[in-house]
């Protein structure tokens, strides 16, 4: 209802500068222009809708962070989008500031959000086919030792995906878009051995499936067995090769405008990936962003304003560190970034809100409730990205909290075990040195 009203507001704008656009909208033809949100659009029928998503990442360019889509995750979402796309006779257009392969079905719940990331992704390509897990295990040990492999590099692979009734051996997922899929590994399995004119049948089911936009690396299982290393070796060149051909945004440009593509660092041999099944479920890091009714500045604005906003903030996301509580009041505001003035505002304002709310703590410069330090929750941040992510602005709380998951599911262990378990449970592949050196501190820190 917000950007209903807020597109209605524009448009009554455009028209009084618009002599057309007025005329346009003041004709009082029977099917006038209108606009409405999903939850009452029903009834109504036109030429032309333009659909206008207005969930997304709460700052230009940030990747989507949330998966909650209102009404769509709720009882029925799935009925409301039914409505929503069969409203035009000729066309829809839409508008949104994600790709729809950030939508991690895996990690969604409710049939509306599928059936949204299934019409997003028709409305991107025009292809209606699905690629999800089956949920089926591997076809045959050769699958289970290259996943293995796979997993070893960093990424998530899946066994037996399904696309429009076809089954890829293994489907490698996107490191950053976990929603979609890199590459399709194919091994000579049982599946291959067992089917009648098997290489015909093979090159024709290819075909379809590289129409429908999957991207192929093929193993023979004697290549595997006799000559592993070389077999490896090409496996990391193919995975190498998918991120970096046409991939929006993960081949870059630097300075002299040359391109480079992405690296990954060696496929560390300690890497970590957010495995599928864990014994406990983690879950995804919500930012604390939302609308503040306000038009001054954010270190401008009214004191209690900003208490009550921080105060906010870190019930949501806390223990949190105070720079990015500063963000976070930055992005509330509809600001891109903090700067020093606005980091200044936020210090004050935590101060006084923590003189009026005993239940309001700090430590380190993290700021976090009573509840929170009793009982600090473990997030996921594999969707996160930017300063979140580095290992200093992530609480001891949270690393003591992570490794106690660890030391539950390990039964213990050593040091090293206990830090790659928990930082698998905070969402990280791979465990560098800063992180390492945290989750060893929170290991020796007692309170």
């Amino acid at each position: 209802m917000a950007q209903r009203n807020l597109i209605t507001e524009l448009l009554e704008l455009a028209r009084r500068s618009d002599t057309a656009l007025d005329k346009f909208l003041s004709e009082t033809s029977k099917e006038s222009v209108f606009v409405k949100n999903i939850e009452n659009i029903q009834g109504d029928e036109r030429d032309v809708i333009l659909i206008s998503v207005c969930y997304g990442p709460a700052i230009a360019g940030v990747r989507l962070s949330s998966l909650s889509f209102g009404p769509v995750n709720g009882e029925g979402g799935g009925r409301r989008l039914n409505v929503l796309f069969t409203r035009a006779r000729l066309r829809c257009e839409v508008f949104a500031s994600f790709d729809p392969a950030e939508i991690d079905l895996s990690r969604a719940r409710g049939e509306g959000v599928r059936i949204f990331k299934r019409y997003l992704d028709f409305a991107k390509s025009g292809k209606l086919e699905q690629s999800v897990p089956t949920g089926e295990s591997a076809d045959s040990s050769l699958e289970e030792d290259v996943i293995a492999v796979i997993r070893e590099f960093g990424f998530i692979a899946d066994p037996q995906v399904g696309s429009n009734g076809f089954r890829i051996d293994i489907g490698v997922r996107h490191p950053s878009r976990p929603g979609s899929y890199l590459l399709a590994v194919e091994c000579d399995g049982a599946t291959y051995h067992h089917a009648l004119w098997a290489r015909e049948r093979d090159r024709m089911r290819q075909e379809v499936l590289e129409h429908l936009g999957w991207r192929f690396h093929r193993i023979w299982s004697t290549d595997w067995f006799y000559r592993r290393p070389e077999e490896i070796d090409r496996l990391k060149e193919a995975l190498l090769a998918a991120l970096s051909v046409g991939t929006q945004g993960y081949v870059e440009a630097d300075d002299s405008g040359s391109e480079h593509a992405l690296e990954i660092s060696d496929f560390e041999a300690d890497a970590l990936l957010v495995e599928q099944g864990n014994v406990r479920e983690i879950p995804m890091y919500t930012r604390a962003v939302f609308t503040v009714d306000s038009s001054a500045e954010p270190h401008e604005a009214d004191n209690r304003l900003l208490e009550a906003t921080v105060l906010r903030i870190v019930e949501v996301e806390g223990p949190i560190h105070e720079d990015e509580i500063a963000r976070r009041l930055a992005a509330c505001f509809g600001k891109e970034r903090a700067g020093t003035r606005i980091a200044s505002a936020v210090k004050a304002a935590l101060r006084r809100a923590s003189r009026q709310t005993p239940q309001l703590l700090t430590e380190s410069r993290f700021w976090f409730t009573e509840n929170q330090r009793q009982t600090p929750s473990v997030r996921d941040r594999s969707l996160e990205e930017g300063p979140i992510l580095k290992a200093e602005y992530i609480s001891l709380l949270e690393f003591r909290a992570a490794l106690e998951y660890a030391r539950d599911e390990n039964g213990g262990g050593s040091d090293a075990d206990l830090i790659r378990a928990a930082a698998r449970y905070l969402g990280f592949r791979r465990v560098g040195a800063d992180l390492q050196k945290r989750i060893q501190e929170a290991i020796e820190w007692h309170t």
